[in-house]
């Protein structure tokens, strides 16, 4: 079970780094968009915080998945080990939070093409291309889980 226990350890490790760059993102950006909005300071502002913002958690979201896989290496071992009943299930939750979240892209996809000629043509273009991206990613996410959860459930099953 290292590999598997391997992965939940890395990614609590990422979810944890993460959540606390989006509350530091919301405690910074939230005073300046209400400022924004009462017209405190200009509007050029807020985009060039965004901007700011976004540029540092892409250099932070690099950095802390290296880390992650320094921390917490890939298991060279193939895992042959059965799995437990709540480990089984944790896959199969993960399975299936991964396959909402895929479902949510995708009606930000629909969105964003129902609304393209309504938004500026570059605006559309990175939107859809990121969506994309993103379910790309959560697909091959799901992917590795379910491989992972049928190589496990075939060693459990077989005696």
């Amino acid at each position: 079970m290292g590999e598997i226990a391997d992965y939940f350890k890395r990614e609590k490790y990422i979810t944890r780094r993460l959540s606390l760059l989006v509350l530091g993102g919301t405690v910074l950006l939230t005073p300046i968009a209400l400022a924004s909005s009462h017209r405190l300071i200009l509007p050029r502002a807020l985009e060039w915080a965004i901007f700011i913002y976004v540029g540092f958690v892409a250099i932070a979201v690099i950095f802390i998945v290296r880390d992650a896989h320094e921390k917490f290496p890939k298991s060279s071992i193939p895992d042959n080990s059965p799995l437990d009943k709540a480990t089984r299930r944790k896959l199969r939750r993960r399975i299936w939070f991964l396959q909402g979240f895929v479902v949510i892209y995708a009606g930000g996809l629909f969105n964003v093409l129902v609304h393209a000629r309504r938004n500026p043509w570059l605006i559309t273009v990175i939107s859809a291309t990121l969506d994309l991206l993103v379910e790309v990613i959560l697909i091959k996410a799901i992917r590795r889980l379910r491989r992972k959860l049928r190589v496990a459930t075939a060693i459990t099953a077989a005696p």
